[in-house]
């Protein structure tokens, strides 16, 4: 039996177009890699449209939780089950462009070191998203609140960085992350005490604490337009309370387990 190179793991919850583009592309993408690919679903569908996706879906696993588990616990379903020597999950509103994923796949088989990695992320007018960042200090969140606020912008680049050259980082966000084995093995799947947001920047804080680097590999362009939820109503002035109190819970649940001033090392 060939052994499957790469396994992709797509959250689902009531977005089923999306689901259709994300297969198509995936597959796409991967028609000369060994590769299976993984929806998770949240949306506890009844049997009967469970049944009519898996008919739709037939190059697709699927796993229906029976309640939802938000997108750490439904990515762990995904995780738990997957057979590639990498693993990648990725939103279902994420587009991949071919060109260089065996060239990530590649890098991260030369950089043992490497436990995680995450591409550059355009949005569909070609416009750069702020994929990678320093971990979070309350001051930190603070400052990019009251950034976002006062220039009215839901995207702010990291000044100083190039984004067009291949670095460690200290976090990348959860929209696209490819992960080697034997680093997932060590460090474990995402912390699904986490419901919705921050789990990504947890999740590479605990690959280094583990002694794995975390890289931004911009090589590897994705097409992604994250919603930001709890912070794009504050910008135009309709916030939602429901999304930002997940964010700061969830942001709360980080600075305890890792401490107020977070760092690559585990020094506080």
């Amino acid at each position: 039996m060939k052994s499957i190179i790469l396994t992709l793991i797509v959250i689902e919850y009531n977005c089923i177009e999306d689901i259709r583009k994300s297969v198509d592309n995936l597959h796409s993408v991967c028609e000369d890699i060994s590769h299976e690919i993984i929806i998770s679903s949240n949306s506890l569908y009844p049997l009967d449209v469970q049944t009519k996706l898996k008919d739709e879906f037939l190059g697709c696993i699927w796993f229906f939780n029976k309640n939802n588990l938000g997108f750490a616990g439904g990515m762990n379903i995904g995780i738990a089950n997957a057979k590639g020597e990498i693993i990648i999950i990725v939103n279902p509103d994420v587009k991949i462009f071919p060109e260089n994923l065996k060239k990530a796949l590649e890098f991260l088989r030369l950089h043992p070191k490497v436990g995680l990695l995450g591409p550059k992320i355009i949005d569909s007018a070609g416009n750069l998203q702020d994929t990678c960042r320093k971990f979070m200090r309350p001051v930190d969140l603070f400052y990019r609140l009251s950034k976002r606020l006062c220039l009215k912008k839901d995207v702010l680049l990291e000044s100083g960085f190039d984004y067009n050259n291949t670095q460690t980082v200290d976090w990348v966000i959860g929209a696209f992350m490819m992960v080697r084995r034997d680093g997932l093995d060590v460090v474990g799947g995402l912390d699904d005490g986490y419901f919705l947001y921050v789990e990504d920047m947890d999740w590479c804080k605990r690959f280094w604490d583990k002694g794995y680097e975390v890289v931004y590999y911009p090589e590897l362009v994705v097409e992604y337009k994250g919603d930001r939820k709890s912070v794009s109503p504050l910008v135009s002035g309709q916030f939602s309370y429901r999304y930002g109190y997940f964010h700061l819970k969830s942001y709360l649940r980080f600075l305890k387990k890792h401490g107020i001033n977070p760092t690559r090392y585990g020094l506080m």
